[in-house]
C-alpha cells in the first residue's frame, strides 16, 4: 500500500508566481504526478472547497494528504493498538485512514469528511486496497456518536478550540491527537481524556488547513482609521510574527488574533494584528531606515492589541523564551485553558 493509491488524478500546485494553484493532472504529466506522490511533502487535492470560482486556478487549500513524516509523528503520539475502537476528523485521500487499520486489525475505524465528493474518493481507494473502514459524511466538530465511546481520536484538521464532543465520545484514559493553530503558529497536541476533562502538552511544530466551523474571522484593519489612537515607539516587535516558537505563545494570549504584514518600498513595514468580535485592530509601521526610534503604532477599538502583543511578548522572553513543547491545554465542559509546564501555570490570555 502506498500513498499513490488514495491521491486523485487530479493534485494541486503552484503557479510560477506562487500565488495561484494550478491543477496537475496524472494523465498529462505522470511522471511528476507520481514524484509527488512518492515525495515527503503534502499534496493539494482540493482547492477553495471544490467551487472552481477562480477559472480553473485555485487560492485556498481545502483539502490535501499530509506530508508522511507528519502523518507518521501523529500516529507515534496517538499509540493505536490493536482491538482498538478509533475516530479519524478529516477523512482526505483516505491514506491515513488506511494506516490506521493497519495498526487495529481486530479493532474498528471510522472515518468522518464534511465534503461528500471527498468521502466518495476516499472510500473508494480503501475498498480498492481492502481495509475496513467506515467512512460517514458529516461535520467532524460533532464527532460520530453512534460508535462511540472510542479509544482513540485522530483530527488531520487544526482548531483553534477543541470540540467538546472529542471529549465526551472518547473512553476515560483514551487519547487524542490533532494540530493546534491560531494565526501565529500551530503545533501538535495529544490530549489524555478524564471524566469529562482533557489535558496534554503540545508537540512539534505543525501546520494544517483549519476545520471548516473554524476558519479565521474577516481580518477588520483600517476600520475607523480617523479615530484610532498613535503614538510612536523604539521597539520594532516582529519576532512573533516571524519565529515560531515566539508567535506559538503570543497566540496563546491573543486568541482569535489575525495577523499580516505589509511590504512597502524601502525599509520600512507594517506589521497588524485584527480581532473582528472585538472589532479592534493595531498596525506598527517602521521608521523610514528601518531602526530609528520612530517606529508608528496605531491602534482602533476597545482593545489595545499592541499593547497586549508587547505584553504576551515580554512574559514569553521573561519565562525563558519556552518552545510550543513546554506548554498544553486543558478542556473542560467550560472551554480549554493553556499553561506553561503544568495545568497549574496558566497563561493569561488576553
Amino acid at each position: 500500500m502506498n500513498r499513490e493509491d488514495f491521491i486523485p488524478d487530479e493534485i494541486w500546485v503552484r503557479d510560477e508566481d506562487g500565488f495561484f494553484l494550478v491543477p496537475l493532472r496524472r494523465q498529462d504529466d505522470p511522471q511528476r504526478w507520481s514524484e509527488l506522490c512518492r515525495g515527503d511533502d503534502g499534496i493539494t487535492t482540493q482547492v477553495d472547497d471544490g467551487t472552481g470560482r477562480y477559472d480553473g486556478r485555485g487560492v485556498i487549500p481545502t483539502s490535501s494528504s499530509s506530508a508522511p513524516w507528519v502523518m507518521a509523528r501523529m500516529l507515534d503520539l496517538l499509540d493505536v493498538r490493536d482491538g482498538m475502537n478509533v475516530l479519524e476528523i478529516g477523512t482526505g485521500t483516505g491514506y491515513n485512514a488506511a494506516l490506521l487499520a493497519e495498526r487495529t486489525p481486530t479493532g474498528q475505524v471510522t472515518t468522518i469528511e464534511i465534503d461528500p465528493g471527498i468521502a466518495g474518493h476516499a472510500r473508494a481507494a480503501l475498498a480498492r486496497i481492502g481495509r475496513p473502514v467506515t467512512v460517514v459524511v458529516g461535520d467532524g466538530a460533532a464527532g460520530f456518536p453512534d460508535r462511540a465511546p472510542y479509544d482513540r481520536i485522530i483530527a488531520t484538521a487544526s482548531v483553534v478550540t477543541v470540540p467538546y464532543p472529542w471529549i465526551t465520545q472518547t473512553r476515560p484514559g483514551g487519547r487524542i491527537v490533532l494540530p493546534f493553530t491560531s494565526e501565529f503558529g500551530g503545533a501538535l497536541l495529544s490530549l489524555t481524556v478524564a471524566d469529562g476533562t482533557a489535558s496534554g502538552h503540545f508537540h512539534d511544530d505543525a501546520g494544517f488547513m483549519r476545520l471548516r466551523g473554524q476558519r479565521a474571522d474577516r481580518p477588520v484593519w483600517w476600520l475607523g482609521e480617523d479615530d484610532a489612537d498613535v503614538r510612536t515607539t523604539c521597539r520594532y516587535l516582529d519576532e512573533p510574527f516571524a519565529d515560531a516558537a515566539a508567535g506559538f505563545a503570543v497566540g496563546l494570549w491573543l486568541p482569535g488574533c489575525t495577523t499580516g504584514q505589509i511590504e512597502e518600498g524601502g525599509p520600512a513595514r507594517t506589521l497588524l494584528l485584527s480581532h473582528a468580535a472585538s472589532h479592534s485592530w493595531a498596525s506598527l509601521t517602521a521608521g523610514s531606515d528601518g531602526q530609528s526610534d520612530g517606529h508608528e503604532v496605531t491602534q482602533y477599538g476597545p482593545r489595545r492589541l499592541w499593547d497586549e502583543l508587547e505584553m504576551a511578548y515580554d512574559w514569553w522572553v521573561n519565562a525563558g523564551r519556552p518552545s510550543c513543547a513546554r506548554f498544553g491545554l486543558t478542556v473542560t465542559p467550560d472551554g480549554q485553558t493553556s499553561w506553561l509546564d503544568y495545568p497549574e501555570r496558566v497563561i493569561p490570555a488576553s
